[in-house]
């Protein structure tokens, strides 16, 4: 699958020759001793940003209007934090990821080595030589290490943005402050595909939960070192988890599209003694939250047309409310609604989104029936209340759109649209000023980089909005099929 540019295409890793008297104005000191030499590291000596990766970016991406005396599309090489901070097009280095450094994909010419995108760097001139790519491809697949050793936009105190990669079994780590790509995490135990749908943040802060759809399985991991903390079975499609208040219990639902399991899970959150299986009559539920008093369980019955409202004190279910009042469950397969997702505004309401009929529904838990529905954009899928409790954003995954709804007055007060290929969640910043949304970009239509070879992976998008403006701001190519996300101060 080859990428095609979305954006302007301004030169990446842009190069004019030197002077001849050694590096031109602005790019270091003038003189006829020129850039540093090229040192490379003996096999098994640690690569050095100083000592083998700065001189190759002297010697060969100098110039006025390029990257050391320059900015070309907005990268500078001139220092590592300017190389950190990245260019247009966001992160050019993602620590221990070269092969989707867009720094190693410019300068490769083998697309053995990994992925290649054109143009090749440096511009108008040889390639780099194979030695000079095989190190800094090691360099960055060893941390991207700077002058100190240390690894880019790395510690406990950072803010995260994680995002789920259905089609790579990946989780990917956007930096809070900057915005900009810190690590691919790989997830899931097996060789094939075990699809993370969605995740979930403890209440702490410390860990987050990883929901792998196509394994049948839930998966905790470190929010600071992304070790894997633990795992258990829970059926055979879970979606969507809620956690109580304290961090100690789970509930994930089990989106069976065959019927045969009508289940939500709940386990642990140490991830021991397994899960045990709580009976909801309704089919295939794919969103569950759980009431402010954390009384009762709401599970989201895509396939039968209702919401059912477990007591779990008895894990019993005490009603079941069909999203058209009056109607009773749909028989498998002839759902018309597909309750999806379910979030409580600060009004005690459920706001509902429905995937096949194009709303959302207004449960009131008080009376346990639907007193109002919204009529948003094509397939709603899982949207997110506002830190200030004033509005409900929903991703349109069918119409490329978000649309916002005022929840003092249930109406839709505005949409967003713009957005690359099926929108399918959204989250806030803690402060509520910008919010986050994930596209799943599985059409492969236009992308924001350059065209890449050796690969056949489609970035999926993860979009940030200004909210007071409703203006995007950034784009970030993330892993494949981008979906589930959360936000870590």
């Amino acid at each position: 699958m080859l990428f095609r540019p979305r954006l302007p295409i301004r030169v990446l890793l842009a190069v004019a020759p030197l002077a001849a008297t050694g590096l031109i104005a602005g790019c270091g000191s003038d003189g006829p001793a020129g850039p540093p030499k090229v040192v490379l590291p003996d096999e098994g000596e640690p690569v050095e940003y100083r000592t083998h990766i700065e001189p190759i970016f002297l010697n060969s991406c100098a110039g006025s209007e390029c990257h050391v005396g320059g900015r070309g599309a907005g990268l500078s090489l001139a220092s590592y934090d300017d190389l950190i901070e990245g260019s247009d097009f966001g992160a050019v280095v993602i620590p221990f990821a070269a092969a989707r450094s867009h720094l190693f994909q410019h300068i490769n010419t083998d697309t053995t080595l990994g992925p290649r995108a054109t143009p090749t760097m440096p511009l108008s001139r040889d390639p780099l030589p194979r030695e000079q790519i095989l190190a800094i491809r090691r360099w960055i697949d060893e941390g991207a290490r700077g002058p100190g050793g240390e690894v880019p936009l790395s510690g406990a105190d950072r803010g995260r943005v994680f995002v789920t990669c259905q089609s790579e079994d990946l989780v990917t780590a956007i930096d809070l402050e900057t915005g900009l790509i810190s690590r691919f995490i790989p997830v899931g135990f097996r060789s094939d595909i075990e699809s993370p749908h969605n995740i979930l943040l403890s209440p702490d802060g410390a860990s987050f939960y990883v929901v792998m759809i196509g394994a049948g399985r839930i998966e905790k991991y470190d929010a600071v070192t992304y070790e894997l903390l633990g795992s258990v079975e829970v059926g055979l499609s879970p979606a969507q988890l809620r956690v109580t208040s304290d961090g100690s219990r789970l509930y994930a639902s089990n989106f069976d599209l065959t019927f045969q399991q009508p289940f939500v899970y709940t386990f642990s959150s140490t991830m021991s003694g397994g899960a045990t299986a709580i009976d909801i009559e309704g089919n295939a539920p794919h969103g569950v939250t759980l009431s402010s008093d954390e009384q009762f369980l709401y599970t989201m019955n895509a396939g039968s047309d209702d919401i059912s409202v477990v007591d779990l004190a008895t894990h019993e279910v005490v009603d079941r409310i069909p999203i058209v009042p009056g109607s009773p469950p749909a028989p498998a397969g002839a759902a018309m609604h597909e309750p999806y997702q379910g979030e409580i505004a600060p009004d005690g309401m459920l706001y509902v989104t429905c995937r096949k009929s194009a709303q959302v529904r207004v449960v009131d838990l008080a009376q346990r029936r639907v007193v109002d529905s919204i009529p948003v954009g094509s397939r709603p899928l899982i949207g997110a209340v506002s830190p200030d409790g004033g509005s409900f954003w929903v991703p349109n995954q069918g119409s490329n759109t978000v649309s916002i709804i005022d929840i003092p007055s249930r109406s839709v007060v505005g949409t967003i649209g713009g957005l690359q290929d099926q929108p399918h969640a959204v989250a806030f910043s803690p402060d509520g000023g910008r919010a986050f949304i994930t596209c799943e970009n599985l059409t492969g239509g236009e992308n924001l980089h350059h065209p890449l070879e050796g690969t056949d992976v489609v970035p999926g998008i993860v979009y940030t909005v200004e909210v007071p403006s409703r203006t995007i701001t950034r784009a970030a190519e993330v892993g494949g099929f981008a979906a589930g996300i959360v936000v870590r101060e």
